[in-house]
Order: structure tokens, then C-alpha cells, then sequence
């Protein structure tokens, strides 16, 4: 049996790329980064899907929430407009309430998505699945 072999490694971990992407990588391992990913196809090709991912939420995030600013302002003026007219009193506050609820539940729904941006961006993919699982809904008993 011959002496201890370095073990060459096969892929990039999604730290490398995610600090790669986000520029936090010094000069030598943003080289060993593109060195590697100029002879790998599968790491360029997961680096390029990290990043078409980020930019892809980003632009979704910026749309969603001027989205929910749409709920909010129509959830205040259906109110106001309650007032206003009193022959539709109950129309506009039955919108009023629902745009506020349409506004809140989107909200929650945007903050877990930046929520499991950030997980990605700290952690990679593993610390983004452990925001996934403990946001997944277990298996529902019966009773």
C-alpha cells in the first residue's frame, strides 16, 4: 500500500460558487474557481444556473413587490371610497377587506422567498433545504 494520495477534488461546493458569485472569494480562489470551471462543464453549468436562479428572483422580488403596494393602496381606497359613497358601503368594504388580504398573504409569501434567498446566499443549497424543510408542512395525521 503506497503512502497518503491527495484526492483531487471532482466538483466546486455550492460555497465556492455562491462566494464566487457574490464576489466574497479572494484573488487566489476566485482563480482556482475559474480555472476549474473553464475544464468542468457540470460546475460552469451550475454556476450559470446559480446565477440565472439569483437574477431571475431578483427581478421577481422587484415585481411582486410593487404587486402587493397595488393591494395595498386598492385596500385603502375601496375604504375610503366606502365612505365616500353610501350606497355601495358594503361593496367597497367587502374589497377593502379582500385586498387586505390578498396584500397580506403575498406579503408572507415574498418574505419567505427572501428568506430562502438569504439561506442560499449564506449557506449555499444545504442551508437553503434546512429553510425549506422547516417551512415544508410535515405529513398530516388522521384522526
Amino acid at each position: 500500500m503506497t503512502g497518503a494520495k491527495t484526492v483531487k477534488k471532482l466538483h466546486l461546493e455550492a460555497r465556492e460558487i455562491s462566494g464566487y458569485l457574490d464576489r466574497l472569494l479572494d484573488a487566489d480562489s476566485r482563480r482556482k474557481v475559474e480555472d476549474h470551471t473553464a475544464v468542468c462543464s457540470d460546475c460552469l453549468s451550475a454556476m450559470v444556473s446559480a446565477y440565472e436562479s439569483v437574477k431571475l428572483f431578483k427581478k421577481r422580488k422587484g415585481n411582486t413587490m410593487k404587486k402587493l403596494n397595488v393591494y395595498l393602496i386598492l385596500a385603502i381606497v375601496s375604504f375610503l371610497l366606502s365612505f365616500a359613497v353610501p350606497q355601495y358601503f358594503a361593496q367597497f368594504l367587502v374589497a377593502a377587506t379582500l385586498l387586505g388580504i390578498k396584500w397580506i398573504s403575498d406579503a408572507k409569501s415574498t418574505k419567505m422567498l427572501v428568506m430562502i434567498y438569504d439561506a442560499w446566499k449564506r449557506g449555499g443549497e444545504k442551508e437553503a433545504s434546512s429553510i425549506l424543510s422547516t417551512l415544508s408542512p410535515g405529513p398530516k395525521s388522521r384522526l
